[in-house]
Protein backbone atom coordinates (compact mmCIF):
# COMPACT_ATOMS: atom_id res chain seq x y z
CA UNK A 1 0.00 0.00 0.00
CA UNK A 2 1.70 3.17 -1.24
CA UNK A 3 -1.15 5.56 -0.47
CA UNK A 4 1.02 7.18 2.21
CA UNK A 5 2.93 9.01 -0.54
CA UNK A 6 -0.02 11.39 -0.93
CA UNK A 7 0.50 12.76 2.59
CA UNK A 8 4.14 13.84 2.23
CA UNK A 9 4.51 17.53 3.22
CA UNK A 10 4.92 19.79 0.21
CA UNK A 11 8.09 21.38 1.61
CA UNK A 12 9.71 17.94 1.70
CA UNK A 13 8.55 16.69 -1.72
CA UNK A 14 10.75 17.53 -4.72
CA UNK A 15 8.68 19.17 -7.46
CA UNK A 16 9.18 17.04 -10.58
CA UNK A 17 6.37 18.75 -12.53
CA UNK A 18 7.92 22.21 -12.18
CA UNK A 19 11.33 20.87 -13.22
CA UNK A 20 9.73 19.10 -16.20
CA UNK A 21 8.03 22.34 -17.28
CA UNK A 22 11.40 24.14 -17.22
CA UNK A 23 13.04 21.33 -19.16
CA UNK A 24 10.32 21.35 -21.84
CA UNK A 25 11.01 25.07 -22.31
CA UNK A 26 14.71 24.33 -22.76
CA UNK A 27 13.87 21.59 -25.26
CA UNK A 28 11.66 24.01 -27.18
CA UNK A 29 14.51 26.50 -27.41
CA UNK A 30 16.79 23.80 -28.76
CA UNK A 31 14.16 22.83 -31.34
CA UNK A 32 14.09 26.46 -32.45
CA UNK A 33 17.80 26.13 -33.26
CA UNK A 34 16.97 23.12 -35.42
CA UNK A 35 14.43 25.20 -37.32
CA UNK A 36 17.11 27.82 -38.01
CA UNK A 37 18.96 25.16 -40.01
CA UNK A 38 15.99 25.02 -42.39
CA UNK A 39 14.32 21.92 -40.95
CA UNK A 40 10.70 22.45 -39.86
CA UNK A 41 9.95 20.66 -36.61
CA UNK A 42 6.92 18.85 -38.06
CA UNK A 43 9.41 17.06 -40.32
CA UNK A 44 11.35 15.74 -37.32
CA UNK A 45 10.06 12.19 -37.13
CA UNK A 46 10.68 9.89 -34.15
CA UNK A 47 10.16 6.14 -34.41
CA UNK A 48 9.27 4.54 -31.05
CA UNK A 49 8.85 0.80 -30.49
CA UNK A 50 6.77 -1.09 -27.91
CA UNK A 51 8.13 -4.65 -27.56
CA UNK A 52 5.74 -7.40 -26.46
CA UNK A 53 4.99 -11.04 -27.25
CA UNK A 54 2.16 -11.85 -29.68
CA UNK A 55 -1.18 -11.93 -27.90
CA UNK A 56 0.31 -10.46 -24.71
CA UNK A 57 -0.75 -6.99 -23.67
CA UNK A 58 1.94 -4.37 -23.11
CA UNK A 59 2.45 -3.49 -19.45
CA UNK A 60 -0.12 -0.81 -18.57
CA UNK A 61 2.47 1.53 -17.09
CA UNK A 62 4.65 1.26 -20.19
CA UNK A 63 1.67 1.83 -22.49
CA UNK A 64 0.66 4.87 -20.44
CA UNK A 65 4.16 6.31 -20.59
CA UNK A 66 4.33 5.74 -24.35
CA UNK A 67 1.02 7.55 -24.77
CA UNK A 68 2.18 10.50 -22.64
CA UNK A 69 5.47 10.72 -24.51
CA UNK A 70 3.73 10.72 -27.88
CA UNK A 71 1.31 13.39 -26.70
CA UNK A 72 4.08 15.73 -25.49
CA UNK A 73 6.22 15.29 -28.61
CA UNK A 74 3.24 16.08 -30.83
CA UNK A 75 2.35 19.11 -28.69
CA UNK A 76 5.79 20.44 -29.48
CA UNK A 77 5.23 19.90 -33.19
CA UNK A 78 7.14 16.66 -33.83
CA UNK A 79 6.02 13.62 -35.83
CA UNK A 80 6.05 10.89 -33.14
CA UNK A 81 4.98 7.40 -34.22
CA UNK A 82 4.67 4.28 -32.04
CA UNK A 83 4.90 0.78 -33.48
CA UNK A 84 4.45 -2.58 -31.76
CA UNK A 85 7.33 -5.06 -32.00
CA UNK A 86 6.23 -8.66 -31.40
CA UNK A 87 9.53 -10.52 -31.86
CA UNK A 88 13.27 -9.93 -31.63
CA UNK A 89 13.61 -10.14 -35.42
CA UNK A 90 10.72 -7.72 -35.87
CA UNK A 91 12.25 -5.15 -33.51
CA UNK A 92 15.72 -5.58 -34.97
CA UNK A 93 14.51 -5.08 -38.56
CA UNK A 94 12.45 -2.01 -37.64
CA UNK A 95 15.38 -0.48 -35.79
CA UNK A 96 17.75 -1.11 -38.69
CA UNK A 97 15.24 0.35 -41.13
CA UNK A 98 14.91 3.50 -39.03
CA UNK A 99 18.66 4.06 -39.07
CA UNK A 100 18.79 4.33 -42.87
CA UNK A 101 15.58 6.35 -43.21
CA UNK A 102 16.59 10.01 -43.62
CA UNK A 103 13.11 11.12 -42.56
CA UNK A 104 13.57 9.56 -39.10
CA UNK A 105 15.72 11.66 -36.76
CA UNK A 106 15.33 9.63 -33.57
CA UNK A 107 14.52 6.15 -32.30
CA UNK A 108 13.25 5.07 -28.89
CA UNK A 109 12.63 1.56 -27.52
CA UNK A 110 10.43 1.10 -24.47
CA UNK A 111 12.65 -1.40 -22.68
CA UNK A 112 12.73 -4.07 -21.35
CA UNK A 113 12.04 -6.50 -24.15
CA UNK A 114 10.54 -9.99 -23.54
CA UNK A 115 12.53 -11.67 -26.33
CA UNK A 116 15.42 -13.21 -24.41
CA UNK A 117 18.01 -10.81 -25.82
CA UNK A 118 19.85 -8.05 -23.96
CA UNK A 119 19.16 -4.35 -24.38
CA UNK A 120 22.68 -3.98 -25.76
CA UNK A 121 21.84 -6.44 -28.56
CA UNK A 122 19.22 -4.05 -29.90
CA UNK A 123 21.12 -0.85 -29.06
CA UNK A 124 24.01 -2.01 -31.24
CA UNK A 125 21.62 -1.52 -34.19
CA UNK A 126 21.12 2.16 -33.30
CA UNK A 127 23.31 4.91 -34.71
CA UNK A 128 24.44 7.33 -31.95
CA UNK A 129 23.07 10.35 -33.84
CA UNK A 130 19.56 8.79 -33.77
CA UNK A 131 19.77 7.58 -30.17
CA UNK A 132 17.39 9.89 -28.28
CA UNK A 133 17.56 7.59 -25.25
CA UNK A 134 21.31 8.19 -24.94
CA UNK A 135 22.00 4.51 -24.32
CA UNK A 136 24.42 3.55 -27.10
CA UNK A 137 28.03 2.87 -26.17
CA UNK A 138 29.17 5.95 -28.08
CA UNK A 139 26.83 8.35 -26.29
CA UNK A 140 27.32 6.96 -22.78
CA UNK A 141 31.09 7.04 -23.36
CA UNK A 142 31.05 10.67 -24.42
CA UNK A 143 28.94 11.57 -21.41
CA UNK A 144 31.18 9.72 -18.94
CA UNK A 145 34.36 11.34 -20.22
CA UNK A 146 33.14 14.93 -20.50
CA UNK A 147 31.08 15.93 -17.45
CA UNK A 148 33.43 17.36 -14.82
CA UNK A 149 31.41 19.71 -12.59
CA UNK A 150 27.84 20.14 -11.48
CA UNK A 151 27.49 23.12 -13.78
CA UNK A 152 28.90 21.24 -16.75
CA UNK A 153 26.70 18.29 -15.86
CA UNK A 154 23.67 20.47 -16.44
CA UNK A 155 24.93 22.17 -19.60
CA UNK A 156 26.74 19.26 -21.28
CA UNK A 157 25.55 19.17 -24.88
CA UNK A 158 25.64 15.46 -25.51
CA UNK A 159 22.93 12.84 -25.79
CA UNK A 160 22.63 11.50 -22.23
CA UNK A 161 20.49 8.61 -20.82
CA UNK A 162 17.14 10.28 -20.12
CA UNK A 163 16.15 8.79 -16.75
CA UNK A 164 19.61 9.13 -15.23
CA UNK A 165 19.85 12.73 -16.34
CA UNK A 166 16.31 13.39 -15.09
CA UNK A 167 17.48 12.45 -11.59
CA UNK A 168 20.55 14.69 -11.90
CA UNK A 169 18.37 17.53 -13.21
CA UNK A 170 15.97 17.16 -10.28
CA UNK A 171 18.87 17.32 -7.80
CA UNK A 172 20.41 20.28 -9.60
CA UNK A 173 17.20 22.36 -9.46
CA UNK A 174 17.11 22.42 -5.64
CA UNK A 175 19.66 24.94 -4.23
CA UNK A 176 20.29 23.18 -0.91
CA UNK A 177 20.87 19.85 -2.66
CA UNK A 178 23.10 21.42 -5.31
CA UNK A 179 25.28 22.83 -2.50
CA UNK A 180 26.14 19.26 -1.48
CA UNK A 181 28.33 18.99 -4.57
CA UNK A 182 31.82 20.54 -4.50
CA UNK A 183 32.41 23.73 -6.45
CA UNK A 184 36.18 23.19 -6.50
CA UNK A 185 38.74 20.45 -5.82
CA UNK A 186 39.19 21.44 -2.15
CA UNK A 187 35.63 20.50 -1.14
CA UNK A 188 34.25 17.08 -0.25
CA UNK A 189 31.28 15.69 -2.14
CA UNK A 190 28.20 13.75 -1.03
CA UNK A 191 27.93 10.00 -0.61
CA UNK A 192 25.33 8.42 -2.89
CA UNK A 193 23.89 4.91 -3.03
CA UNK A 194 21.95 3.74 -6.08
CA UNK A 195 19.73 0.66 -5.88
CA UNK A 196 20.05 -0.20 -9.54
CA UNK A 197 22.88 -1.38 -11.80
CA UNK A 198 21.20 -1.15 -15.20
CA UNK A 199 22.67 0.67 -18.23
CA UNK A 200 19.59 2.90 -18.27
CA UNK A 201 19.81 4.26 -14.72
CA UNK A 202 22.40 2.93 -12.30
CA UNK A 203 25.54 2.83 -14.42
CA UNK A 204 25.16 6.20 -16.21
CA UNK A 205 23.93 7.94 -13.05
CA UNK A 206 26.92 6.61 -11.12
CA UNK A 207 29.23 7.94 -13.82
CA UNK A 208 27.57 11.37 -13.92
CA UNK A 209 27.57 11.78 -10.15
CA UNK A 210 31.18 10.62 -9.76
CA UNK A 211 32.27 13.11 -12.39
CA UNK A 212 30.82 15.98 -10.33
CA UNK A 213 32.42 14.97 -7.02
CA UNK A 214 30.12 12.38 -5.41
CA UNK A 215 31.23 9.05 -3.99
CA UNK A 216 28.79 6.54 -5.46
CA UNK A 217 27.97 2.92 -4.62
CA UNK A 218 25.73 0.64 -6.69
CA UNK A 219 23.55 -1.91 -4.90
CA UNK A 220 22.18 -4.89 -6.82
CA UNK A 221 20.56 -8.25 -6.11
CA UNK A 222 23.87 -9.85 -5.15
CA UNK A 223 24.84 -7.14 -2.65
CA UNK A 224 25.15 -8.51 0.91
CA UNK A 225 22.31 -7.24 3.16
CA UNK A 226 24.75 -5.88 5.75
CA UNK A 227 26.60 -3.91 3.08
CA UNK A 228 23.31 -2.59 1.72
CA UNK A 229 22.31 -1.40 5.18
CA UNK A 230 25.69 0.26 5.72
CA UNK A 231 25.31 2.26 2.52
CA UNK A 232 21.84 3.39 3.57
CA UNK A 233 23.11 4.60 6.93
CA UNK A 234 25.90 6.74 5.44
CA UNK A 235 24.44 7.95 2.13
CA UNK A 236 23.52 11.62 1.77
CA UNK A 237 21.52 10.78 -1.37
CA UNK A 238 19.61 7.54 -1.98
CA UNK A 239 18.22 6.55 -5.39
CA UNK A 240 16.16 3.39 -5.68
CA UNK A 241 15.08 2.02 -9.03
CA UNK A 242 14.22 -1.63 -8.73
CA UNK A 243 11.02 -3.27 -7.49
CA UNK A 244 10.55 -4.67 -4.00
CA UNK A 245 9.56 -8.35 -3.97
CA UNK A 246 8.54 -8.19 -0.30
CA UNK A 247 8.30 -5.69 2.55
CA UNK A 248 11.83 -6.50 3.68
CA UNK A 249 13.13 -5.15 0.36
CA UNK A 250 11.71 -1.68 0.94
CA UNK A 251 14.25 1.08 1.46
CA UNK A 252 13.77 2.02 5.08
CA UNK A 253 16.61 3.01 7.41
CA UNK A 254 18.05 5.95 5.51
CA UNK A 255 20.34 8.50 7.09
CA UNK A 256 18.38 11.30 8.82
CA UNK A 257 18.33 14.32 6.54
CA UNK A 258 19.09 12.33 3.39
CA UNK A 259 17.70 13.07 -0.07
CA UNK A 260 15.69 10.06 -1.29
CA UNK A 261 14.51 9.49 -4.86
CA UNK A 262 12.36 6.49 -5.78
CA UNK A 263 12.06 5.97 -9.54
CA UNK A 264 10.85 2.36 -9.39
CA UNK A 265 7.58 1.54 -11.15
CA UNK A 266 5.56 0.32 -8.16
CA UNK A 267 7.29 2.02 -5.23
CA UNK A 268 10.26 0.86 -3.20
CA UNK A 269 10.15 3.13 -0.14
CA UNK A 270 8.94 2.44 3.37
CA UNK A 271 7.08 5.40 4.97
CA UNK A 272 9.84 5.62 7.58
CA UNK A 273 12.34 6.52 4.83
CA UNK A 274 10.24 9.54 3.88
CA UNK A 275 9.92 10.55 7.53
CA UNK A 276 13.70 10.47 8.04
CA UNK A 277 14.56 12.17 4.73
CA UNK A 278 14.99 15.92 4.30
CA UNK A 279 13.70 15.73 0.72
CA UNK A 280 11.95 12.91 -1.09
CA UNK A 281 10.62 12.06 -4.53
CA UNK A 282 8.35 9.01 -4.54
CA UNK A 283 7.61 6.66 -7.44
CA UNK A 284 4.40 8.56 -8.28
CA UNK A 285 6.05 12.00 -8.29
CA UNK A 286 6.12 12.33 -12.11
CA UNK A 287 9.87 11.92 -12.67
CA UNK A 288 8.82 10.45 -16.01
CA UNK A 289 7.76 13.93 -17.12
CA UNK A 290 11.35 15.15 -16.74
CA UNK A 291 12.54 12.03 -18.57
CA UNK A 292 10.17 12.80 -21.46
CA UNK A 293 11.31 16.43 -21.60
CA UNK A 294 14.92 15.28 -21.79
CA UNK A 295 14.06 12.79 -24.54
CA UNK A 296 12.59 15.72 -26.47
CA UNK A 297 15.76 17.72 -25.79
CA UNK A 298 17.86 14.78 -26.97
CA UNK A 299 15.78 14.64 -30.15
CA UNK A 300 16.67 18.26 -30.89
CA UNK A 301 20.35 17.47 -30.30
CA UNK A 302 20.12 14.46 -32.62
CA UNK A 303 18.44 16.54 -35.32
CA UNK A 304 21.19 19.18 -35.08
CA UNK A 305 23.82 16.42 -35.16
CA UNK A 306 22.34 14.91 -38.32
CA UNK A 307 21.99 18.30 -40.00
CA UNK A 308 25.69 18.82 -39.32
CA UNK A 309 26.57 15.42 -40.75
CA UNK A 310 24.46 16.18 -43.83
CA UNK A 311 26.41 19.41 -44.41
CA UNK A 312 29.72 17.56 -44.02
CA UNK A 313 28.68 14.95 -46.59
CA UNK A 314 27.61 17.78 -48.92
CA UNK A 315 31.07 19.42 -48.69
CA UNK A 316 32.74 16.07 -49.31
Amino acid sequence: DMSWTKSIPQKKSLNCVAVADETFIQADRKLSLVERTGLDREKIRVAAFLPHLPGVEVDLGCRRYASYMGKKFRQHGLDFRIEDATSADNLELMLMGAQVNDKIFGTFVFFPTPFGKTEDYFLRRVRPEKDIEGLTVENTGRMALNIKSVGEGESYEGVVPCTARAILTLLNRHPSIKKMFPQDMTQEGPTVVIFNSSPRIGIPLQSMLMRIGATVALVHRQTHPEVKQHFLEVADIVVTAFPASCEEDLVRNVKPGAVVIDCSAEGNLHPEAAERAAYVSTHDNHLGQITTALALYNTALCALWQRGLHKERGRA
